[in-house]
């Protein structure tokens, strides 16, 4: 083909026909030209294809990561509504002076309440790899690109209150350490393979009555009760912000 356009050229120069040879200049240049910008088109066409390809690659990864972020909060909320409830039925049993109450259900708000807490587990593997290889850019879905940036920086920042709450059931095993091996919920019995001692009804009598007069104890719960609803408030803050991400990706791959 350039053999070709060379002879045109060479036999128009020789024939002094220049207004020809010009003509077929600008034709041959608008060509070049125009054969450039195909090849650009095409490897840009090319470009695009391989990054929308890795693109979705990295939107399936992400829905597979939040799915099973998703998973993780709807047990970890599920486990710490019971222990905001049995930290608020234990805070109302303790108001009541109820030494009357069953001391299995003692020890379960105790145990399962007033002790305990539960963090989130996100699964960000494949965030953290794309912030790693500096691949953010690749993401079109620029409102996408905003939630994960908030949700990164949600659970890098955590619930702020973490110290206080540690801190707080911490000193409510301590408060109550001289007394709680007595209760014997079955949760003690199930986690450690106790057995349980039979102990007569003025010895439960006793011990509920140490707890129900622990003033201390009850302060330091009514404080914690707050925390930890706080810390369930967070826990559904980031539920309904992985909805949204997971309802952004579902979008992203149906196109």
């Amino acid at each position: 083909m350039i053999k070709f356009f060379r002879h045109i050229r060479q036999r128009l120069v020789k024939e002094s026909r220049t207004s020809k040879y010009l003509l077929y200049a600008t034709g041959e240049i608008v060509l070049v030209v125009i054969g450039i910008l195909i090849a650009l088109q095409i490897n840009n066409w090319n470009t695009n294809r391989i990054e929308r390809k890795e693109e979705l690659q990295i939107l399936k990864s992400l829905k597979d990561d939040f799915e099973k972020t998703s998973d993780n909060l709807d047990e970890t909320i599920k486990k710490q509504t019971r222990v905001v409830n049995y930290c608020q039925q234990l805070i109302t049993e303790m108001r009541r002076n109820n030494t009357k109450i069953d001391l299995n259900t003692l020890g379960e708000y105790m145990y399962r309440g007033a002790f305990s807490y539960w963090r989130i587990e996100p699964v960000n593997g494949t965030y953290d790899a794309m912030i790693g290889s500096g691949k953010t850019g690749i993401i079109q879905n620029q409102n996408l690109v905003q939630l994960l940036a908030k949700f990164s920086a949600e659970v890098k920042f955590g619930f702020e209150d973490e110290t206080m709450s540690v801190a707080l059931a911490t000193s409510l095993v301590d408060k109550s350490s001289h007394y709680s091996t007595e209760l014997f919920p079955k949760v003690l019995h199930g986690y450690l393979k106790w057995e349980e001692q039979s102990m007569s009804e003025n010895e439960k009598i006793m011990v509920i009555e140490k707890h129900m007069n622990n003033e201390r104890f009850l302060g330091s719960l009514i404080m914690k009760y707050g925390l930890e609803q706080n810390r369930l408030d967070y826990q559904n803050a980031i539920k309904e912000l992985t909805n949204n991400i997971l309802t952004e990706l579902d979008e992203e791959l149906a196109k």
